[in-house]
């Protein structure tokens, strides 16, 4: 994970359900940070805002940190010549095509992780057999061909991936299906990080399957030599 190069040492993931989501600002640094976590010090970002319909800001969290004898540091927001750098701005190069600008932000290629599960298994019948990964609350890139990579038992591995809905085939729901170059294995089960590197085309719907078949061999050879160039970085 990518937390662990950081020095991590704890993660807490609090299910945010409705009874969380209805905490008050006050509840929530009293309740939830103090006593609930024992926290001596908080850091927050400046436009940090909590609590029941965002109640708290960082001038709230600071006055009763100090009450209740936690420090806090407010940690500067990172931008460069475009402006902050924020996970909003990431969002949308991904929705609109350029993992490679979103991977600068990150400082990491965005990953889609999940667990390999059976498809149509149509891809094998056309020489082109795929790992599928449901988006699951992952959020969408741009629908279409895209160059990745993973790392599969230790081992990097390249490949070539569709995100969306498969219209030849006439598919209904969005995923992730992965032809991995000079691969064989079974990864049903598994789970699975997938890299983004570069996008290579938009979703189309093909006329048949020698013509869609045709179209991956141009895409895999694309991805091929884009990642043999500049090498994955994943995640």
């Amino acid at each position: 994970m990518a937390l662990d190069g950081v020095g991590v040492d704890f993660l807490y993931e609090i299910p945010f359900d409705a009874a969380f989501a209805h905490l008050t600002a006050d509840q929530f640094v009293t309740e939830v940070l103090h006593e609930g976590l024992g926290a001596r010090h908080l850091a927050c970002g400046a436009d940090f805002a909590f609590g029941h319909r965002r109640g708290g800001d960082v001038a709230f969290l600071a006055a009763r940190a100090e009450a209740l004898g936690m420090g806090v540091s407010v940690v500067p927001q990172l931008a460069d010549g475009q402006g902050p750098i924020s996970s909003t701005r990431i969002r949308r190069l991904l929705q609109d095509g350029y993992p490679e600008r979103a991977a600068a932000l990150l400082g990491r290629a965005h990953v889609i992780r999940g667990e390999v599960a059976h498809g149509d298994e149509r891809g094998r019948t056309i020489g082109f057999p795929t790992a599928n990964i449901a988006l699951g609350r992952h959020l969408e890139p741009l629908r279409g061909v895209y160059a990745v990579s993973a790392v599969i038992d230790g081992v990097p591995v390249k490949g070539v991936a569709n995100i969306g809905l498969r219209p030849t085939v006439g598919g209904t729901e969005s995923r992730l299906e992965v032809h991995f170059f000079d691969y064989e294995g079974d990864l049903y089960g598994r789970e699975l990080s997938v890299a983004l590197h570069r996008f290579l085309r938009e979703e189309q719907k093909f006329e048949s399957f020698a013509a869609l078949k045709a179209q991956i061999d141009q895409d895999a050879a694309k991805a091929r030599a884009l990642l043999d160039v500049s090498g994955p970085k994943t995640a």
